[in-house]
C-alpha cells in the first residue's frame, strides 16, 4: 500500500528527506510546507534538485490538513519556536494522520516528556487514533538505536558512552555554529547549548533510553563542557573563526547512578582539523564519525563514518524509512523500541 505523505522542510536536512520520500517505493509525496515565501508555488522536485513532481509548495496549513494523508514528517526548524512546532504535528495527529519528525527532541523518549511537549501530543494521538514518532542521527539512530544494538555483544556493562566526533568546517548555518555551538567565540562565552539548557533537552532521552534498557536508574546529571583553537585564522563555510577564538567544542551530558555516570552523550565538534588534539577524533578523513564505546567487560567500540554531505541525508533516513512501520503502529508517542525494525526500501535496480 502507497503511503500519502505530507513533508515540512526545505532547508539542507528537509530537502534530504524530501528527495527520500519521492524516492521511496512505498511512499506519494501529496503536500509541502514552507515557511519561505519566495518558495511558494515552488515544485517540490526543483526544492530539491529532482524533476517536477507536480507538488506544489505551499504556506497554508489548512490546505495540507485538508489533504488527509496518511503521514507527515516534519523537519521545520524548532529553534525559538518549540512550543508552537509541537502545535504544528499535533494539529495532524489530531485529524488522522501519523507524523514523523528529526525536529521534536522531547519525544525521544516519550516516558520523560516535558508536559508542554507531551501532553498536546498524547492527547492529539488519542482522538486521531494516529502515532507520533521522532528520530534523526543525533539525536536519534546513531545515539540510540545503534548504541542500543551494540549492547548485545556486551557482558558486565561500566557505562555507555556514545560520541559525535565531527568536523564543521563545511557547514553554513551562521547562528546555530557561532551561538549553538560557540565557534569564533572567546573562550568565556558561554554558548546556548550550555546557556538555554538546550543541550539536557536534546540530549537526555538518548541517555534515558540507555538507561531504561540497562534497567539502571538516572539519579542526576553532569554536563562538561570546554573549548580551546588554534594560532590561525579558519575559513569555514559560515565565515572565518579567528586565530584564538573557539575552534574545538568539547561537551558531556552525563547520566548519573550512585554517583558516577552510567551513559554519557559527548561531543567533540572542529571546524579546524588540527584543533583540540587531546579529545576524541576520526580515525580516519571521514567529516564525522559517530562511536559508541562500551565500558565493561569486554570494552568494545562501534564506529558509523561518513563525509558533510551524507550528513544531511543520514540525519533524514532515519525518520522517512520510519514511516511505514509508524503508520502501522499503535496510537501513541513511540520510541524506538515500540516501533518494528525499518529499513530503506529504495534499491537501485
Amino acid at each position: 500500500m502507497t503511503l500519502r505523505v505530507v513533508h515540512c522542510g526545505s532547508g539542507s536536512v528537509g530537502t534530504s528527506g524530501l528527495r527520500g520520500i519521492i524516492g521511496h517505493p512505498d511512499l506519494e509525496l501529496v503536500g509541502q510546507y514552507v515557511w519561505s515565501p519566495g518558495k511558494v508555488g515552488v515544485d517540490s522536485g526543483a526544492l530539491c534538485g529532482l524533476p517536477d513532481t507536480g507538488v506544489r509548495a505551499t504556506d497554508d496549513w489548512d490546505e495540507l490538513l485538508a489533504l488527509d494523508a496518511d503521514c507527515l514528517s516534519y523537519f521545520g526548524n524548532t529553534v525559538g519556536r518549540e512550543v508552537e512546532s509541537v502545535q504544528d504535528v499535533c494539529r495532524f495527529l489530531e485529524r488522522g494522520t501519523n507524523a514523523v519528525t528529526i525536529s521534536i527532541y522531547p519525544w525521544g523518549y516519550p516516558p520523560g516528556m516535558p508536559p508542554e511537549y507531551g501532553e498536546p501530543a498524547i492527547a492529539a494521538c488519542a482522538k486521531g487514533g494516529t502515532t507520533a514518532f521522532f528520530s534523526g542521527i543525533d539525536p536519534g539512530w546513531a545515539t540510540t538505536d545503534l548504541a542500543i544494538a551494540s549492547l548485545a555483544c556486551a557482558d558486565v556493562v561500566e557505562c555507555v558512552r556514545v560520541q559525535e566526533l565531527g568536523w564543521m568546517g563545511d557547514y553554513d548555518a551562521e547562528f546555530v555554529c557561532r551561538q549553538y555551538f560557540g565557534f569564533g567565540q572567546p573562550a568565556e562565552y558561554e554558548p546556548i547549548y550550555i546557556s538555554g539548557g538546550f543541550l539536557k533537552t536534546m540530549w537526555a532521552p538518548t541517555l534515558l533510553h540507555l538507561a531504561e534498557v540497562l534497567e539502571v536508574e538516572v539519579e542526576d546529571w553532569n554536563i562538561v563542557y570546554e573549548t580551546d583553537s588554534v594560532d590561525h585564522d579558519v575559513e569555514t563555510g559560515f565565515g572565518t573563526v579567528a586565530a584564538g577564538t573557539t575552534s574545538v567544542v568539547h561537551f558531556e551530558l552525563q547520566a548519573l547512578n550512585g554517583g558516577r555516570p552510567i551513559a554519557i552523550v559527548e561531543h567533540a565538534d572542529r571546524v579546524a582539523r588540527d584543533a583540540g588534539p587531546q579529545w576524541p577524533a576520526p580515525h580516519g578523513p571521514e567529516a564525522m564519525s559517530y562511536r559508541i564505546e562500551v565500558e565493561g567487560a569486554p570494552h568494545f567500540t562501534l564506529e558509523l563514518n561518513f563525509d558533510s554531505p551524507s550528513g544531511y541525508r543520514m540525519t533524514a533516513m532515519p525518520a522517512i524509512n520510519a514511516i511505514p512501520a509508524v503508520c502501522a503502529a499503535e496510537p501513541g508517542v513511540k520510541g524506538p523500541l515500540e516501533i518494528p525494525r525499518y529499513v530503506a526500501r529504495n534499491a537501485r535496480r
